[in-house]
C-alpha cells in the first residue's frame, strides 16, 4: 500500500504551499482537487500545468488521484432534473478525466456531496439511472485513458444520494463498467451501521481507492479509531493501492501532526 496525502482541507493555501507541505511531512505522493490546478477545466493555461507537475517533481511528489472534482463548479449537478446543468457537469467530467491523464493520477473519486443532490421526489432507482447516464462518458474515456472512477458514498447529511456503502456498490454494481470502482472511506463508515472490516468485505470488488481518517474528522492516529484492525484487514485482502490521508482538522501545526500520522500508518504498515 502506499501513502499519500490529499489537499481537500489544506486547498485554502497555495498549491506550491501544499507540495512543500507533504514533501516536508514525508510524502511523496498527493491527492490533489482538480480546481486548485487552474480552471476552467477545459480552458487552463497548458504551460500552467506543466510548470505544475515539475514543481511538484522537483519535490519528489507524484499526482496519483484527485477529488471533490466540482468544488471549482458548485451550480454544478449529475443527478438534477435540469438537463442541461446535467450535460455540463458531464462534459466537465470528462475534461476533469482528461486533466487526469496529464497529471499522471490513476484514479478520480467522484464525490462532490452538493453536485450530486437527486431531486426530493425521485427513487433511488431513478436518480441511479440520472447519475449512471451523466457518468457514462467519462467512464469510457477512463478506461481508453487507464483511470479509474471511484464512487464515494458519504452520509445524508452531506447529500441524498448514494449515502453508504452499500448504496455505492448498488450503483457501481448497475453500472457495470470496469473504469467504475468504490473508495472506501474510515470516516464515513464510522458513521454507518457496519465496521469497517464488513463494509470491506462486501466491497471489496470494487474497492479501488481508501481514504484514511478518524472519526473525529482529525488525521489517523489522532483519535480512538483503531487502524491496526482497518489496515490489517486491507492488507489480509491483498488490497495493494493508495491510502489517502484526508483530514479535516487539526489540532497542531499540520505540519507536525501530519509527519506523526505518516509515521503512524507507516509502523502500523510495517506491523500489520
Amino acid at each position: 500500500m502506499r501513502l499519500a496525502l490529499c489537499n481537500k482541507t489544506l486547498n485554502d493555501r497555495p498549491l506550491e504551499a501544499f507540495f512543500a507541505l507533504a514533501a516536508d511531512a514525508g510524502f511523496d505522493a498527493i491527492e490533489v482537487i482538480p480546481g486548485s490546478l487552474g480552471t476552467p477545466i477545459v480552458d487552463a493555461d497548458p504551460a500552467m500545468r506543466v510548470q505544475i507537475l515539475q514543481v511538484a517533481r522537483a519535490m519528489g511528489l507524484e499526482f496519483v488521484a484527485m477529488n471533490s472534482v466540482f468544488e471549482h463548479v458548485p451550480t454544478f449537478n449529475l443527478v438534477t432534473g435540469d438537463s442541461d446543468l446535467r450535460q455540463r457537469a458531464a462534459e466537465e467530467l470528462v475534461a476533469i478525466v482528461h486533466l487526469g491523464l496529464h497529471m499522471g493520477v490513476t484514479s478520480i473519486v467522484i464525490g462532490s456531496p452538493r453536485q450530486r443532490r437527486a431531486p426530493a421526489n425521485a427513487s433511488f432507482d431513478e436518480a441511479t439511472d440520472l447519475f449512471i447516464a451523466e457518468l457514462e462518458p467519462a467512464a469510457t474515456v477512463a478506461q481508453e485513458l487507464g483511470i479509474t472512477l471511484c464512487l464515494e458514498p458519504l452520509v445524508p447529511s452531506l447529500t441524498n444520494f448514494m449515502n453508504d456503502t452499500a448504496e455505492g456498490i448498488a450503483v457501481a454494481r448497475r453500472m457495470n463498467h470496469p473504469a467504475v470502482k468504490l473508495v472506501l472511506d474510515v470516516k464515513q463508515i464510522a458513521r454507518e451501521t457496519r465496521s469497517f472490516a464488513s463494509a470491506l468485505e462486501i466491497a471489496l470488488p470494487w474497492l479501488a481507492h481508501v481514504h484514511v481518517n478518524d472519526a473525529n474528522m482529525q488525521a489517523p492516529g489522532e483519535g480512538d479509531t483503531d487502524f491496526l484492525a482497518i489496515i490489517k484487514s486491507l492488507k489480509d485482502v491483498g488490497y495493494g493501492g493508495v491510502i489517502s490521508i484526508e483530514a479535516f482538522s487539526f489540532a497542531d501545526v499540520p505540519k507536525v501532526v501530519l509527519t506523526r500520522s505518516r509515521k503512524y500508518l507507516e509502523s502500523i504498515l510495517d506491523a500489520a
